[in-house]
């Protein structure tokens, strides 16, 4: 069974604040849910050709640097499989043209926190970099790239220790026709570029994307939600502002102390008025958790 994919039209790119599976906070909510741990499982498998048996998510990995220009990494969504590869995966809808560095970045310390303090290089786990982007990185070559360490004379593996993965949906869009792989329906469903009759055939291909189609549609249809998640990313935009405002004024001083007092007391008190408005409308406690960031133990106190 496959689909002929009419691409005859130019690819539609992510505008802001469009109500799909492409905005990075729905990915992320669906995806990074132990509640759809099934959809991630099978999401994974896809893009890296493998079985998976076993598979964790690590919600909440922060990945911080402790340093005054406020260079926060924080990992949408990472997941441990088979208890000894750790993948992150993300999608990327704009090209802020440091993809390669940011990469290096989130790679370097994942493999760097799996070891334990006092023990050898040899036991850090796999890191795996997962980047669907809305963008072609490179110019030529396949829509899924692969990248290791080699070397250039003849072309030997030096490492497979980090992995990156660059999966671009403009190029796959281009270079595809016929959707039949389950990598294919994935990216064709996260690429939101197919039509109704061929939306249609895709969910009787693969039954987990047309359940995870409809966890998204009740994610997007719901107002009260929708504006909780906008509100929670205002917050940390604005957040982030009066921070780099700070610094650039020289007052390195003030965000250490605001970090640590004001601003996180700030940050959570608004987590919680909107978990107690999410509580009342039924929403799952899991949902509440990704959107509000605040702990299971938290919400029940509510």
């Amino acid at each position: 069974m496959s689909i002929i994919v009419d691409n005859s039209h130019p690819y539609r790119h992510f505008k802001a604040k469009e109500m799909s599976i492409r905005r990075d906070d729905i990915f992320k909510i669906i995806f990074g849910s132990d509640n759809n741990i099934v959809f991630l499982k099978s999401l994974l498998e896809a893009i890296l050709n493998t079985k998976i048996t076993g598979i964790e998510v690590k919600n909440e990995v922060s990945l911080d640097r402790e340093s005054p220009d406020n260079k926060l990494i924080k990992v949408d969504i990472l997941a441990e499989i088979d208890k000894k590869e750790l993948v992150d995966i993300e999608i990327q809808n704009k090209n802020m043209y440091n993809i390669i560095k940011r990469g290096e970045s989130h790679a370097s310390k994942i493999f760097f926190n799996s070891l334990k303090k006092g023990k050898s290089y040899n036991i850090a786990k796999k890191t795996i970099i997962i980047w669907i982007t809305d963008f072609d990185q490179f110019e030529d070559g396949p829509y899924h790239e692969v990248s290791k360490l080699i070397r250039n004379s003849n072309g030997e593996i030096l490492s497979e220790d980090m992995i990156y993965h660059f999966i671009q949906l403009p190029k796959f869009y281009k270079q595809v026709n016929k959707i039949v792989t389950p990598e294919e329906q994935w990216l064709a469903y996260l690429s939101c570029q197919l039509n109704k009759n061929e939306m249609e055939e895709l969910f009787k291909m693969n039954e987990k994307i047309r359940d995870v189609d409809a966890i998204a549609k009740k994610i997007l249809e719901d107002e009260e939600l929708m504006n909780a998640i906008d509100r929670m990313e205002m917050a940390m935009v604005d957040e982030k502002l009066k921070l780099e405002f700070a610094y650039e004024n020289g007052e390195k001083s003030g965000i250490e102390k605001g970090q640590k007092t004001g601003i996180k007391i700030g940050e959570k008190e608004k987590s919680k008025e909107i978990a107690k408005n999410l509580l009342n409308k039924g929403i799952d406690i899991n949902t509440i958790i990704e959107v509000t960031k605040l702990s299971k133990e938290e919400i029940e106190k509510l």
